[in-house]
């Protein structure tokens, strides 16, 4: 049995893992690395559209681009499997993003074990900052690999990464280290977001907050926060058709129907391509116009993007702003048009991954025989953090198991 990172053994996004043994060949993750072009192809034989298919099938652990973005030039001979949150996800909202064409994808949800050749993979659901995320674990050749994804201990579904550690034996654990390069960890719990947002949104202020449509748990933490202190959620129509897309995962998913819930038509990319699809009118009774959100700006809470944001910005007085940004610190740097806020922003955020003392005791559970490192752009840092043997690769590089 052999190992092969393809990429992401020192770097952050765009992993792709090969395990092959017998004639099998399986891959965990094709991601689109995060530095790259869409045009970006890795050199794994038998894997395009043009080539004779000799993968055997396709995990693909959760719903971010940097782990599913090169799926649009799979061979569609090949299975694909995930879990059906990802899967909605690839095949409904990459669309309205405008993302690459996965319309031919062999999808198959993963529920249980599936059996490939001599391999037995099993789906194990994480917490994460993409709903439905999962990891594997990998059995053949009397090993056990884990092969963990991007994962967390703090979200709203913590609980799924710790049931993780159950997991005995395992040879062989593949495991992320995205936070690696951050020394001074204070951690920061999902709920912990939901007071701060309380506290933010306790102003005669309009407030602004910033953050992905598809991180269910901070939507539920702003949602909470505003029911907490009255105040109605303006959402956009993309945001909607992502929570319609959120149903299966429970009954209680707020949707853009709810009675606390409007909807600001603002144009853009997003606005545009549910328009074409037919869906965007679906949402016109929750409709709420610029001016009635600026003539009692204390009700409102407006999940923002750049095309309301800059509206508002025109029309209304900067020091009368409570602007909330929600996401990875990394992101507000390149946001230019944020400039004129950025010395008043709160930055109210928990992060998508594990912070270092929870990968810690994580390990520590596990307790493997081999740690091998992804998506890290400090592998050298697991010797100092796990007690056990690391192996770290390079991209390209093979493993004997």
């Amino acid at each position: 049995m052999q190992l092969i990172i393809h990429r992401g053994t020192h770097e952050i996004g765009g992993s792709c893992v090969e395990i092959n043994a017998n004639n099998t060949r399986l891959i965990f993750d094709l991601g689109l690395p995060l530095s790259d072009t869409p045009k970006f192809q890795l050199n794994i034989k038998g894997l395009y559209k043009n080539d004779k298919p000799e993968i055997d099938g396709i995990f693909i652990t959760h719903s971010h681009p940097d782990h599913y973005g090169l799926l649009d030039s799979v061979n569609p001979q090949i299975p694909i499997y995930t879990g059906k949150i990802t899967a909605n996800i690839i095949q409904n909202i990459s669309k309205i993003k405008g993302e690459n064409n996965y319309s031919d994808l062999n999808l198959n949800i993963i529920e249980k074990p599936v059996e490939i050749g001599d391999f037995t993979i099993t789906p194990h659901n994480v917490d994460h900052s993409a709903a439905g995320g999962l990891a594997y674990e990998i059995i053949c050749c009397n090993k056990k690999i884990l092969y963990t994804g991007d994962l967390r201990f703090h979200g709203r579904t913590a609980y799924f990464s710790k049931n993780l550690s159950k997991i005995k034996d395992v040879d062989y654990l593949i495991i992320e280290g995205s936070t690696l390069d951050r020394p001074d960890q204070n951690i920061k719990t999902e709920d912990d977001v939901f007071k701060e947002m309380v506290s933010a949104f306790t102003t005669d202020k309009l407030c602004l907050v910033n953050f992905s449509s598809q991180n269910l748990d901070r939507f539920i933490s702003v949602y909470r926060a505003c029911l907490k202190t009255k105040k109605t959620l303006v959402i956009d129509p993309y945001t909607c058709f992502v929570l319609e897309n959120f149903k299966e995962i429970s009954k209680n998913i707020p949707q853009w129907d709810w009675n606390n819930i409007r909807v600001y038509f603002g144009g853009g990319k997003y606005t545009d391509n549910l328009a074409d699809s037919g869906k965007l009118y679906t949402y016109k009774s929750k409709k709420i116009s610029i001016e009635e959100i600026l003539s009692h700006p204390e009700k409102y809470v407006v999940k923002t993007a750049k095309a309301i944001c800059n509206k508002i910005l025109n029309l209304y007085d900067i020091s009368k702003i409570e602007y909330i940004y929600s996401m990875w610190s990394g992101y507000l740097e390149k946001s230019s048009y944020l400039d004129i806020l950025k010395p008043q922003i709160k930055h109210i955020h928990s992060s998508g991954h594990a912070y270092i003392k929870d990968l810690q005791e994580f390990v520590q559970k596990i307790d493997p025989k081999v740690i091998i490192p992804i998506h890290t752009e400090l592998p050298e840092k697991y010797s100092e953090l796990y007690d056990a043997e690391i192996k770290i690769l390079k991209d390209g590089g093979v493993l004997n198991l």
